[in-house]
């Protein structure tokens, strides 16, 4: 087939060095994003959790305003303040694993995302609240990578989606024998390094790549998942749209041929991601909350050694969290 390629709309912005998004891992410290769970916070949040337990109702029922959480709701103005003006990441240390059994910690973490924004569906049959583990089943090259031991490649998420969440939260539950460690890397720095020495690339990136139609999407997404590598948001600011699996597979699995630059594009733009010059590595902790900027973060996984043990295999949950719009998986 010929090679697709549309129209440029707008050229590429001009981000400036300077931003506080455009960081480099290596210069950063664990003050400059962990942030401890107050006090006043914990004791609210502790409060809760004793409500719950005298008259239990569904997690995805419940709504901030149905508790006193004033310190908690004024924390995460603070927290969102941070993911949208700084780092564009936190880790937010942490709930008590030790006390509160694994649905108390869901009912927490359900109404501390809430706090941020809405909690969405994260695929098309409407899950609401995912479980990232691999619980020791047989998996293929159509599997959902979060969910085998596999290391996941930089990316941020539902990057072919029509709504990509603004916010992904993690809760780590249990870590896993060895490995899985997390790594982040800003878009912002990424788009730096590309205007000043790729601004050829740069300007690909603003046209739009196909993507491959997950097994997670709607029956005919497959038709729509055309988008821009970066874009710029209504308020502003840039947004990034990159799995570079997920566009590899799309042009092979559906025999279009992705242009030169497109190819260069992709390959260049992944390698600075995960470059460990450039992105910033690290492990959660159990009870430890990772919140990231899905328009300008990407994230990725080091492949892991699980447990044997069922009980004691790697597990996160995750939230995303977009105000604004219906609930509903838009992909």
């Amino acid at each position: 087939m010929s090679t697709d390629l549309a129209t440029l709309e707008r050229p590429p912005a001009r981000v400036s060095p300077s931003s506080p998004h455009v960081w480099l891992g290596p210069d950063l410290r664990d003050a400059d994003f962990v942030v401890r769970l107050p006090d006043e916070c914990l004791a609210e949040l502790d409060a809760v959790v004793a409500e719950q337990r005298k008259a239990p109702v569904p997690t995805l029922i419940l709504l901030p305003e149905h508790f006193a959480m004033s310190a908690c709701r004024q924390w995460m103005a603070g927290i969102k303040q941070r993911l949208d003006e700084g780092l564009g990441f936190v880790i937010l240390d942490r709930l008590p694993v030790d006390r509160w059994s694994k649905r108390e910690l869901t009912d927490i973490y359900w109404l501390i995302g809430s706090l941020l924004e809405p909690p969405v569906a994260q695929d098309w049959p409407g899950t609401m609240i995912y479980d990232v583990r691999h619980d020791g089943q047989p998996y293929t090259g159509e599997t959902r990578t979060a969910l085998t031991p596999e290391g996941l490649d930089m990316h941020n998420d539902s990057s072919m989606g029509e709504a990509p969440p603004n916010y992904i939260s993690l809760l780590c539950l249990n870590t896993a024998k060895s490995g899985g460690k997390s790594s982040l890397s800003s878009a912002y720095a990424a788009h730096v390094h590309f205007q000043d020495r790729h601004p050829d690339l740069l300007a690909r990136m603003y046209q739009p790549f196909y993507r491959h139609h997950q097994e997670y999407q709607a029956p005919d997404a497959g038709k729509s998942n055309w988008y821009p590598i970066f874009g710029i948001e209504p308020d502003g600011g840039l947004r990034i749209r990159f799995n570079a699996r997920v566009i590899r597979r799309g042009y092979a699995k559906t025999g279009r041929v992705l242009d030169e630059a497109g190819v260069q594009s992709v390959e260049m733009l992944d390698g600075f991601l995960g470059n460990p010059e450039y992105r910033h590595d690290f492990f959660m902790e159990p009870g430890q909350m990772q919140i990231l900027n899905n328009r300008f973060i990407v994230h990725g996984r080091t492949p892991y050694v699980d447990h044997d043990e069922p009980e004691k295999r790697r597990h996160l949950l995750r939230l995303w969290l977009r105000k604004g719009d219906r609930r509903q998986f838009r992909g």
